[in-house]
This record gives C-alpha cells, structure tokens and sequence, in this order.
C-alpha cells in the first residue's frame, strides 16, 4: 500500500529539513527521488545546497539522461518519473517568499 506524507513547514525551512529527511531514507536503504515542480533552476538551487550542507554529503546527482542514472540512491529531477525505482519521493515547489515548500 502506498503511503502518503505531507510537510507543511512553518518552522524550519526545506534547506534545513530536506537533507535530513534524506539522510534518514538513506540510513533505512531506501532510494529517494527529489522532484522538483517548478523546474530546472529549482534542482539546480536543491543540488548546490546539498553539495555544502555537510562534508560527509551522500550521492546525488541532478537532472539528465546520465549512464549511471539508475543507479544513484538520491536522484534530483524535473520529470514526473522513477527511474531509479525508489521508494520516497518528495515533490517540493518553487520558492515563495524567499523559502522552499515541500
């Protein structure tokens, strides 16, 4: 059975509670897509955050046909598909107000 979760983040922003959100998927062994609603320059933002979040940073890549595709446990992307057959999926939108909503 499929489960659904929703964040309305009031307290803390995406940059803050995405990467741990992550963190935790990965720990479980989960695959994760970050799809990102509003776009290309929205992943790209996602991915440049992610890179300094911390030094001990997990694999990732952004969005585009790339060979290995497949294989990465936390793929960012545009499109409204799983190649990577993960198990979460968080669709987050565009900034508002100077701040992410997932």
């Amino acid at each position: 059975m499929t489960e659904i979760l929703f964040y309305h983040l009031q307290r803390q922003p995406l940059e803050r509670v995405l990467p741990t959100l992550l963190e935790k998927s990965l720990e479980r062994g989960w695959r994760v897509v970050v799809q990102a609603a509003s776009g290309r320059a929205a992943i790209e933002a996602l991915d440049a955050h992610l890179w300094i979040f911390r030094t001990t940073a997990f694999c990732r890549m952004a969005p585009g046909a790339r060979p290995r595709q497949r294989e990465q446990p936390v793929l960012l992307t545009v499109q409204d598909s799983n190649p990577t057959g993960a198990a979460v999926w968080f669709l987050v939108d565009s900034r508002t107000g100077g701040r992410w909503r997932l």
